[in-house]
């Protein structure tokens, strides 16, 4: 890939880079009775900058051009040219010499000042340079995972027990040969997550052909190495960093074969009672307290065996639970989709090496393929095919432009996909087209196919999620164990609106941790924070967002999002910051970090364990005055629901109560995209039995339209 970036740019990227990762010495980072083993672990992470690491540079612009939409990338070029002049690098940082020539002290000074200005170019530089460049430095090289205590190789026990390790399905794949080559099926299905893969198997076992086509690779499980490296790379959107136009928030999203099932931490929480009282009443959807909703819950949490019996929380999920056990604070155990098993693995985020968690290769896209579905992966939807009145003949490359929505019926006959190595091919659907491409890449592919009704795109929910840290005396191995698997609801229902927070375990990666758990204050104290990630555990709050943002296309046909939190949210976010901290605290923590700019961590006198400590309230206050906002808080979303929102009238949503696109025949959406609000919970299990329902609504129509005289659409 072409660097977005001239050399005086680059130069201007890697002194800035360099500035935040410093080469010190050990005994900068380390305390004094650090053992022998340790200071030689660490030896290669303290004494290395930046640009010392292979490719950093270029990796580091890569990333950018994967993240950014072009009028944001240009803006970060703007910003870097202006650092490679004197007059530039004046005006940003007050010296008056070219930001390559400045020392390495004046550079770290300046992109310190950049987080807590005024000006929002500012602190969006300071996020733009600091947290991608930690991201890449502990995502791409192993000799800097090895200086925080985390396996570099994967999971250090995979292959302890061979009995753990399963082969994978052996999927056929169709091959697309020939440019514009013609594909025929009953169902096309495109998208293979939690909805794809629920749909894709109802349909083929009620005996429809059915084709899932998908954007993403499949990573066989005996395959993987479960690195972070391989993970974001090959399982994620934009390499696990895809930002909203703001740059406030960062969006993790699953793009392969199975989509998020692959990448999720398998927690399996229902839908509960008063989201589908909600989405009943107030959105006029009776589907959501029917017996069949019910029932649909009910078959995918069976077919996944979605159990808690069987879960041994990890030490920081044991923290949780104990903590708040102390605190009087309501805690529970989260299901997991493990078919009933224990799963004992902190590195599902990177892809399950065991074939454990019930994912959609694992489990649904499975199934269908034994009831004969057939799969295309590595081809991405340029757009759907729509019939301009009744006809039958089928589109050719000749006569794509004839098959656009310009008719008031507006037909789904198929799509056009391009593959990985540009061929074209035109999937021909004769009974019914189902989009499950998520809530981001759902809305693009109706956007790119002509679609003009204005709700697509809009009311989209991310789940917004800030993070407090922990420092423990003891060794926590935050990466061992199940990821997450418990909790607390304390501060879910203040106000009884549900647009709260739930308090869980995170994830643990040092990608993760740098990047985003741990503030950047300098190189120094960053690189000390890293070297103690064994020693500590990231509690989420994870925010029901009242306030929503939208889906668009970029002058690339690329979608993005623009989304910038809520003030009620961030007070929200802010009540689950506060109740982490207590639930730290009380755990024993000898240091609580939260990501708010400008908030000093707290390090508790020797035995305080105690929340009426006069210098406790006062910590509380600075932490109540800072507040969370977009740009001085670190905020991050793994759910994405919304965008092509359900809704009993065309005027209030894209979708029927049934799922099916208003204005249209012939083509549904089944994943996230269609919720009307957000779910309250990690959205997999109500997206899995909506699709349920979905496929069970299309088997009927089409099954109706079968026995019907004239089926002059097909």
């Amino acid at each position: 890939m072409a660097s977005p970036f001239s050399e005086a740019q680059l130069k201007v990227l890697a002194s800035a880079c360099d500035a935040a990762f410093q080469a010190t010495t050990v005994d900068e980072i380390l305390p004094p009775n650090a053992s022998q083993e340790q200071r030689e672990r660490v030896k290669k992470l303290a004494e290395t900058k930046f640009s010392d690491l292979p490719g950093a540079v270029d990796a580091l612009a890569e990333q950018y051009v994967r993240s950014l939409s072009p009028p944001k990338l240009a803006e970060l070029g703007k910003a870097l040219s202006l650092l490679s002049t004197r007059a530039g690098t004046f005006l940003l940082t007050g010296h008056g010499s070219p930001f390559p020539s400045l020392t390495v002290e004046q550079r770290e000074a300046a992109i310190s000042s950049w987080s807590t200005s005024r000006f929002a170019l500012f602190r969006s530089m300071y996020r733009g340079i600091v947290a991608v460049a930690m991201y890449k430095v502990y995502t791409d090289f192993p000799e800097m995972l090895h200086g925080t205590g985390f396996p570099t190789n994967g999971d250090p026990l995979r292959y302890a027990d061979p009995a753990r390790n399963r082969l994978h399905h052996d999927y056929k794949f169709e091959k697309v040969v020939q440019d514009y080559q013609y594909i025929e099926t009953d169902v096309l299905v495109v998208g293979s997550g939690a909805g794809g893969g629920v749909v894709a198997s109802e349909m083929a076992e009620k005996g429809w052909s059915t084709l899932v086509v998908e954007k993403g690779v499949y990573l066989k499980p005996e395959e993987m190495v479960g690195t972070p490296k391989e993970g974001f790379e090959k399982l994620y959107e934009a390499q696990g960093l895809m930002a909203t136009e703001d740059g406030g928030l960062n969006v993790l999203a699953g793009s392969s074969f199975g989509g998020g099932t692959v990448i999720n931490w398998s927690a399996s929480l229902r839908p509960q009672h008063f989201l589908r009282e909600q989405w009943a009443k107030q959105h006029d959807l009776p589907h959501f307290l029917s017996a069949e909703f019910a029932n649909s819950i009910d078959f995918v949490c069976n077919r996944m065996g979605v159990s808690a019996d069987h879960i041994k929380h990890n030490k920081a999920n044991s923290r949780l639970v104990n903590a708040s056990v102390k605190l009087g604070y309501p805690v529970a155990t989260i299901p997991q989709n493990t078919a009933g098993h224990a799963h004992e693995c902190g590195h599902c985020a990177f892809g399950c090496l065991y074939s454990e968690k019930q994912s959609g290769p694992v489990c649904w896209l499975r199934h269908a393929a034994s009831a004969g579905a057939k799969f295309l992966v590595e081809a991405e939807v340029e757009r759907l095919l729509f019939a301009r009145s009744s006809t039958s003949r089928s589109p050719t490359a000749d006569t794509l432009r004839d098959f656009y929505p310009t008719s008031s019926r507006k037909v789904c006959i198929g799509a056009l996909v391009r593959t990985k190595d540009g061929k074209g091919a035109i999937l021909r659907a004769k009974r019914s087209v189902v989009l499950s491409a998520g809530t981001i890449n759902s809305p693009g592919v109706l956007l790119r196919s002509g679609l003009k009704n204005p709700r697509i795109g809009k009311n989209l929910r991310l789940h917004p999620v800030t993070g407090v840290t922990g420092f423990y005396d003891e060794d926590i191995t935050p990466w061992e164990g199940s990821i997450m698997t418990a909790v607390s609801t304390v501060q879910e229902n203040i106000d009884g609106s549900h647009h709260g927070v739930k308090i869980e375990v995170i994830q643990s990666a040092p990608c993760l941790f740098g990047a985003s758990s741990t503030k950047w204050i300098s190189s120094k104290e960053h690189k000390r924070a890293m070297v103690k990630f064994g020693n500590s555990f990231t509690l989420i709050s994870i925010a029901r967002d009242r306030g929503s943002g939208s889906v668009f296309l970029d002058e690339n046909g690329t979608p993005r999002m623009d989304y910038s939190l809520d003030p009620y949210d961030g007070a929200s976010l802010l009540r689950g910051i506060i109740a982490s901290s207590e639930l730290h605290l009380v755990s024993g923590a000898n240091r609580i970090s939260t990501t708010q700019i400008g908030v000093e961590d707290y390090i508790p006198a020797p035995g305080h364990k105690s929340l009426s400590d006069p210098r406790w309230k006062e910590w509380v206050a600075k932490v109540e005055k800072a507040g969370v906002w977009s740009g001085k808080c670190n905020i991050g979303s793994a759910h994405q629901m919304g965008s092509c929102q359900m809704s009993a009238k065309a005027t209030q949503g894209v979708v029927d109560p049934r799922g099916q696109v208003w204005g249209t025949e012939n083509l549904w959406i089944a994943d996230a995209s269609i919720f009307p609000t957000a779910s309250a919970v990690n959205p997999m299990i109500t997206n899995m039995a909506l699709s349920h329902s979905i496929a069970q609504f299309i088997d009927e129509d089409v099954r109706t339209k079968l026995r019907s005289p004239v089926e002059a659409h097909l």
